[in-house]
C-alpha cells in the first residue's frame, strides 16, 4: 500500500531515468462505500489505501532491465516481473481517452477534443498522443507551459531539449520565437512531433532533429527548455550551461521536490529567477550570468 503516495513518487522518479514509453496504473482508486458520494448521507469512512500496481513499457530490453534493477535497489519490497509484449504504441493506447487541458496561456488538446473559440490571449496546440512524452497531462509539461507563458519569447532563438511530443517547441513558435530547434534522441518521438506540428498553424516552423544535444551540441538558444529528469539535469549541468546564450533563460522541469537543491546547485552558472511546483514535481526559470 502507498498511503501517502511517497512510494509511487520515488518509483516514478527512478523510472524516468530509463525513458519509459508508457506507465499504466492497473488498479484505479477505489470508490467510497456504496459507490458514488451521496451529499445527503453522513460522511462515509475513508476508502482503503490504494495498492501500487503499474505496467511500465520500454523501448527495449536493456532499458527495461536497467529500470527493474534500479527499482529493486530502492529496497521497497516491490514485486517486479519482466514480460515481453507485442510491439505496439502503448502511449497512444493508454492516452486514447485524454481530453484538452489548460496550462498558462495554452490549451493543449488531442484532435478529438478541440475546444471552441478560445478566450483572447489563449493559444490552442493540437497534440496527437503518441510515443513522445508531453501531451500536457503531466505536471512537468504544464509547469513548463506556464513558465513559458510568462517569458519574453518573441524574436528569440529557442532550443527545446528532449522535445518529446514537441508541445513546448510549438508553444515557443506560437509565442513568436524567431527560431525554434527541437531535439530528442528518440526518432519515434521526433516523427510523432512532426505529425503533431503539421496539425497546427505555426508562425515559425520548428526544426525537429533526432540527436543527443549533449554529444553533438546545437547552436545555443536565447531560451532553452529542458524538461528532462533530475539526474540528467545534474549530470549534464555544464553541457546544458553551454547551450544557453549569455544572459539567456533556461526553463527546467522533470525533477521532484527532494531533487531541487541538487539540481540548482549543479546549475551554478545560473541565477534562479522563479520557482514553481505541482504536486511533488518542480520547475524553475533560471538566467545565465
Amino acid at each position: 500500500m502507498d498511503e501517502t503516495g511517497e512510494i509511487g513518487g520515488l518509483v516514478a522518479a527512478t523510472l524516468a531515468d530509463f525513458a519509459p514509453l508508457a506507465i499504466q496504473d492497473l488498479i484505479p482508486p477505489p470508490l467510497p462505500p456504496g459507490g458514488l458520494w451521496d451529499p445527503t448521507a453522513p460522511p462515509p469512512e475513508e476508502p482503503p489505501p490504494t495498492p501500487v500496481a503499474w505496467r511500465v513499457c520500454f523501448a527495449d530490453v536493456a532499458q527495461r532491465d536497467g529500470a527493474a534493477a534500479a527499482v529493486r535497489d530502492l529496497s521497497l519490497g516491490l514485486a517486479i516481473e519482466s514480460v515481453d509484449l507485442p510491439d505496439d504504441d502503448w502511449v497512444a493506447r493508454s492516452q486514447a481517452s485524454l481530453t484538452a487541458i489548460h496550462a498558462g496561456c495554452f490549451i493543449v488538446a488531442p484532435p478529438w477534443d478541440l475546444p471552441g473559440a478560445p478566450p483572447d490571449g489563449v493559444h490552442v496546440l493540437v497534440i496527437e498522443p503518441s510515443m513522445g512524452f508531453g501531451t500536457g497531462h503531466h505536471q512537468t509539461t504544464r509547469l513548463c507551459l506556464d513558465a513559458l507563458s510568462g517569458l519574453p519569447v518573441a524574436g528569440r532563438a529557442v532550443l527545446d531539449l528532449g522535445t518529446g511530443s514537441g508541445v513546448l517547441a510549438m508553444a515557443a513558435s506560437v509565442l513568436g520565437a524567431r527560431r525554434v530547434h527541437a531535439v530528442d534522441i528518440d526518432a519515434d518521438a521526433i516523427a510523432a512531433a512532426e505529425r503533431s506540428a503539421a496539425l497546427n498553424t505555426l508562425p515559425t516552423p520548428v526544426v525537429f532533429e533526432t540527436a543527443d544535444a549533449f554529444v553533438t551540441p546545437p547552436a545555443p538558444g536565447d531560451v532553452v527548455l529542458a524538461n528532462l529528469t533530475g539526474a540528467m539535469l545534474i549530470r549534464s549541468a555544464d553541457a546544458l550551461g553551454a547551450l544557453v546564450a549569455p544572459g539567456g533563460t533556461l526553463v527546467i522541469s522533470g525533477f521532484m521536490d527532494y531533487e531541487r537543491p541538487g539540481v540548482e546547485t549543479a546549475l551554478e552558472a545560473f541565477d534562479v529567477v522563479a520557482r514553481s511546483a505541482e504536486d511533488e514535481w518542480c520547475a524553475a526559470v533560471l538566467r545565465r550570468r
